[in-house]
């Protein structure tokens, strides 16, 4: 097996995927304008949230016990199928109940739409981990492509067409992550590679499944709600438009997370060393090389963000920039830090990063509850990028106090450091 041909194109159709769907972003956001994508994005919000409570972090361990062969690539497959066919009866059960007690908001489309996004999500979240277990990272990547490839040349027949209006195109996109869903699902059905002796795990298999997901789905939850609890707020106290604007610089800065996430992911199988000073040293150099990396990317769009949002995404996205520039600090803060919360999760020592983020939870819903009525989507901004700063502060303090290091050898970069980056990654992988 060639790992290291298998790295490069873990990031190269990860990094491929991630770009098509911001393009698809910036199309959704060009032709609904900041209104009704500030609406689609806030429903699929909620869906997400909704997704990753059902999902109970399962993922985590399908991919782990997949990869370690301790249950069997089958069982995984068919407990994923039959947890996601639950959680849609469950779901259908609710939307009666809901439906006879005459709750406000839940109507048969907002329903739908919840049904595909969430089954979707669940099978695509489930199924990729299986791929990726087995180191197959082109095929669950190029399907989502694809799709969204497709989304976005539908974009420009709504309204030209009479078959597709803005209604008609709101279903195809949630229809999408259903689609994808049961795509990967044949996939793997026939894939001649794949021994699909169809059995569920036993009872001792699913206890050890749940247990390692249990402190994961705990962190995934706080994690998930420190990074967007504030679109709640806004939502609440803001128009729909002062929503569209924010959310659209909340996706701008989860793009800068996707590289730290990818490096960390590839960088860092850490638990295996025992080289205490080689991953000070490692952490160091990869977190100021981040710090140097998006500095010069945030300080460029500082000087042209006022123009160029609105150039890119459209002139109703006018109220973004301020908010940008609240986030920078933040965003500086939370990518220097992935080196070290994938660190302590390879160790094993996830609750550093559960403190942390509970730390910065308590911090953004506080200052969103106070501050975001009266000072709006800058305000959101301004808060989000002090709880980041605080999550970073917590871990950072804890790592310096355990290796006894400077904090400044985080943040200045040598040009050295990428001839030591490429080492310590070929070295790690061989």
């Amino acid at each position: 097996m060639n790992i290291q041909k298998l790295l490069y194109q873990n990031v190269l159709w990860r990094g491929l995927f991630y770009l098509v769907t911001f393009i698809l972003n910036i199309a959704i956001a060009r032709h609904f304008e900041s209104g009704l994508t500030g609406t689609l994005y806030y429903l699929v919000n909620v869906y997400a949230l909704i997704t990753l409570v059902t999902s109970v972090s399962l993922e985590a361990g399908i991919i782990y016990f997949a990869s370690s062969q301790k249950i069997s690539r089958a069982s995984l497959f068919m407990f994923s199928i039959v947890w996601v066919m639950m959680m849609t009866f469950v779901m259908i059960v609710l939307f009666v109940l809901f439906t006879l007690l005459h709750v406000a908001g839940i109507t048969s489309r907002v329903f739908l739409y919840a049904l595909m996004f969430i089954s979707g999500n669940l099978f695509i979240t489930f199924l990729n981990s299986l791929y990726y277990s087995k180191s197959k990272f082109i095929l669950p990547n190029v399907t989502g492509i694809i799709i969204n490839c497709l989304l976005i040349a539908l974009i420009f027949f709504v309204d030209n067409a009479h078959w597709l209006t803005n209604g008609k195109y709101f279903s195809l996109y949630f229809a999408s992550f259903l689609l994808q869903g049961l795509i990967l699902i044949c996939l793997f059905f026939i894939n001649p590679g794949e021994n699909l002796q169809l059995r569920l795990p036993s009872v001792s298999e699913l206890k050890i499944l749940f247990h390692y997901c249990l402190l994961t789905f705990a962190s995934n939850v706080i994690t998930f709600l420190f990074y967007r609890v504030d679109y709640w707020f806004v939502h609440h106290y803001r128009s729909a438009e002062d929503l569209g604007n924010y959310i659209q610089v909340s996706k701008i800065t989860q793009m800068f997370f996707v590289l730290p996430a990818i490096l960390a992911s590839a960088v860092f199988p850490l638990t295996a060393s025992g080289y205490r000073q080689e991953i000070n040293d490692l952490l160091k150099i990869v977190s100021r090389f981040i710090f140097f990396l998006y500095g010069i990317l945030c300080l460029f769009l500082a000087l042209v963000g006022r123009w160029l949002f609105p150039f890119v995404f459209g002139n109703s996205f006018n109220k973004m920039y301020i908010p940008f520039l609240f986030l920078i600090p933040g965003v500086l803060a939370l990518s220097t830090l992935y080196s070290l919360t994938a660190y302590y999760a390879g160790k094993n020592r996830v609750m550093i990063n559960v403190k942390g983020s509970c730390v910065a939870l308590i911090i953004i819903i506080t200052g969103d509850a106070l501050l975001i009525p009266s000072y709006g989507i800058s305000a959101a901004a301004a808060v989000s990028s002090v709880g980041y700063i605080a999550y970073h502060i917590f871990v950072l303090s804890v790592f310096t106090k355990e290796y006894k290091t400077s904090i400044r050898s985080f943040y200045f970069f040598k040009f050295s450091d990428l001839s030591r980056i490429k080492k310590s990654i070929l070295k790690n992988i061989n």
